[in-house]
């Protein structure tokens, strides 16, 4: 018997329907997996306390600024440690730390780690979708998502609470290029409008930020089947350059450095480095990235320098420059688009150079994902179309390996002494380690081997100040105060703008009776901002 036309036409759509509708609970079971395991992975974290890492200066020591979300707009007009004296402008991650104190009834360790466990599981999500966006197969996109998020490399990103930046960095940056995507894809103005507004967020999360609507520019050329560029698109740059004015003002009146072109070269603060001329000696950092990406065992908590990563990192380099021009999985436009992400992200953090630290792994998060893209992009097409069941299980295979070695190096960021153990441990020469386990053995009242660590770091780098200046401390705490004032001088040659140190030089000064040397001192640091001082001005200078 002969149809009628509307049995026909409904016949005809019914198996796309169920194809789509299988489609879309294949995603949603996958998205529940990207999310679900990353966080169960990491959720030992929750009984961890501080590592006294940044995170005491970031939290501890402003408790009372953030314990009270009145202030949430005043995070915009301060640096990321609220002394407008930095050079990191982070308020949506200041404002993050606000919302955990909202949320658990006060400062609580558990929620700042429970957070950065939950944007872990939405990073996988928002990873996993882009993957798809670029056509890499579901189950193939499932695991790289996996195995990216459980890569012992980004220990560092999720287990330490002063990551917070870049983890909203990456939240806001992954959704700022789904919507751009998507907006190419339907031109419709809400994904653009919606596109620009992640954008925007990403900009006060972390200034890496920044380099974000070059790499969109690039996206646009690399997969737009639009032959040309659209001038309705210059909005979009338009756009881009008022999100960015309007960050730079703010920026520009919370923190004061780059103001003239030798600023720009290199501002020089307490133990760092910002400007142009640090990229040179952060070059390593690039070859350095490549090779614990592919390689990441044995990763330090506070890692330095080695000269079997750097060239191993340069062999790497090599291959992917002969697979760039030697594979044909993918354009050469495609693939640039990727080691553009890789490049252009990792550069902003290349401005900065601490003085005791070489670099530090979670700036790696976001860029890396571009070798990810790279590395899916170059695989034979037929893993993309069907998902080769042996390459599933290989990957599987990795992914319960690199998640034991997350697990256990995650233990390294339970508490302080794990911390500067477990990096003293896999990095014998971290002048900042033996520094800062020093501070805790000081403030544990064991002041011999408080001693020790600080001579260690003082060995290690003699022109370190913060050194000098807690060993000054130590031996002051043992009353030994001419130590402690030899140390404090040479704290101040080296750092002389340091307004705890000539506090402390004075508080020696003055147990020696010696109040016409004390007072200048406490001037002094009243002058570079010491409250502390104040009350000594005084107490012993005012009779």
């Amino acid at each position: 018997m002969k149809q009628k036309p509307y049995q026909q036409k409904r016949n005809s759509i019914k198996p796309n329907t169920v194809d789509s509708a299988r489609v879309k609970k294949n995603t949603i079971l996958h998205l529940i997996i990207a999310f679900c395991l990353p966080v169960i992975l990491y959720l030992q974290t929750l009984t961890f306390g501080f590592n006294y890492f940044d995170d005491n200066k970031l939290i501890l020591n402003n408790i009372q600024f953030l314990s009270q979300f009145s202030n949430a707009a005043q995070a915009f007009q301060t640096d990321a440690f609220i002394k407008k004296t930095g050079h990191f402008y982070r308020p949506v991650q200041t404002i993050s730390y606000m919302t955990d104190i909202q949320l658990s009834g006060g400062n609580n360790t558990w929620m700042y780690h429970l957070s950065n466990v939950l944007l872990l599981g939405l990073i996988a999500c928002l990873l996993y979708l882009l993957l798809r966006r670029f056509l890499i197969t579901a189950r193939l996109a499932l695991l790289s998502v996996l195995l990216y998020c459980a890569n012992p490399l980004f220990v560092s990103s999720i287990a330490w609470i002063p990551a917070r930046g870049d983890l909203l960095l990456l939240v806001f940056s992954l959704l700022s290029f789904l919507f751009f995507i998507e907006f190419l894809k339907e031109k419709k103005n809400k994904y653009l409008f919606l596109h620009w507004m992640a954008f925007t967020i990403a900009l006060f999360c972390k200034e890496t930020a920044v380099v974000l609507p070059v790499l969109f520019v690039i996206y646009y050329f690399a997969f737009s089947s639009e032959k040309r560029f659209d001038k309705k698109y210059l909005f979009s740059i338009v756009a881009y350059i008022v999100s960015g004015m309007f960050w730079f003002w703010l920026r520009s009146k919370a923190i004061k450095d780059f103001s003239n072109w030798n600023e720009l070269l290199g501002v020089f603060g307490q133990n760092d480095m910002v400007g142009l001329l640090p990229i040179l000696s952060n070059l390593r950092t690039i070859p350095e990235s490549l090779a614990k990406f592919f390689l990441p065992f044995d990763i330090a908590p506070i890692p330095g320098y080695s000269l079997f990563m750097t060239l191993t990192g340069l062999g790497i380099i090599v291959l992917i420059i002969i697979l760039f021009f030697r594979n044909k999985e993918r354009s050469k436009k495609e693939k640039m688009f990727c080691v553009s992400w890789f490049l252009l992200l990792l550069l902003p953090t290349m401005l900065f150079k601490h003085m005791a630290i070489d670099y530090l792994d979670h700036r790696f998060f976001l860029p890396l994902i571009g070798m990810l893209i790279f590395v899916l992009f170059i695989l034979p097409k037929k893993w993309l179309e069907k998902g080769d069941i042996k390459v599933s299980w290989i990957m599987v295979a990795a992914l319960v390996l690199l998640s034991c070695f997350t697990f256990i190096n995650s233990r390294s960021y339970s508490d302080p002494m794990a911390y500067y153990n477990a990096a003293i441990s896999k990095n014998p020469n971290s002048v900042f380690a033996y520094n800062n386990r020093g501070a805790v053995y000081h403030n544990k009242g064991i002041i011999d081997k408080a001693i020790i660590d600080y001579t260690k770091a003082i060995e290690l780098l003699p022109d370190y100040a913060s050194a000098y200046n807690n060993r000054g401390n130590a031996y002051f705490t043992q009353r030994l105060f001419d130590k402690a004032i030899n140390d404090y001088n040479k704290a101040i040659e080296l750092k002389w703008e340091d307004a705890n140190t000539y506090n402390n030089r004075g508080a020696a000064y003055s147990h020696k009776g010696l109040f016409d040397k004390a007072c200048p001192d406490f001037k002094k640091a009243e002058e570079l901002g010491s409250g502390s001082a104040k009350v000594n001005m005084a107490k012993f200078c005012n009779k």
